[in-house]
């Protein structure tokens, strides 16, 4: 084999490798887009959400895909889908806290240095969000936060 056969076979090498890295890359983060798409969709038709800005995947006993976005009003709303039978809950924000706020009582009440994510779904009947986290010591917690009160439900700390 000459010189320049060598650099060809190479270079096509390199070329296959990279182009079945993003195969695998698109591939893995289709079903996400797809459920996001499909919830964005959902969002619009069922909630009336114009303009959404939050999309969460919820997973306890059961999954929920969650968009929340402001409407044609300018009334912020989620709409909790559930991802088996489709079924959705549509909530308000109105005297509920905020998202971020959530997130900060996550954060003071257990000394989370970073937020992985925030998650809205339903548990035991009623909307919650889920904030992971990781703590001080670099462990991972999970907190169940009631959507209305913003009390901790449930706590699993130093995974």
């Amino acid at each position: 084999m000459n010189r320049s056969t060598k650099i060809l076979l190479a270079i096509s090498i390199v070329a296959l490798v990279i182009v079945s890295a993003l195969t695998f890359v698109s591939l893995s983060a289709s079903p996400n887009s797809s459920a996001k798409s499909q919830a964005n969709d959902i969002a619009k038709e069922k909630a009336g959400i114009v303009q959404d800005d939050y999309f969460g995947n919820f997973t306890r006993k059961k999954q929920y895909y969650s968009v929340g976005g402001l409407t044609k009003n300018n009334k912020y709303r989620y709409v909790i889908i559930d991802a088996k039978s489709g079924k959705t809950k549509t909530v308000d924000l109105n005297d509920a806290p905020v998202r971020k706020n959530v997130v900060q009582g996550v954060a003071d009440r257990y000394s989370a240095t970073k937020i992985l994510h925030i998650n809205l779904g339903m548990y035991k009947g009623k909307p919650t969000w889920e904030v992971a986290f990781k703590n001080k010591k670099g462990m991972i917690g999970y907190n169940l936060v009631d959507f209305r009160s913003g009390k901790s439900i449930q706590i699993i700390n130093n995974i």
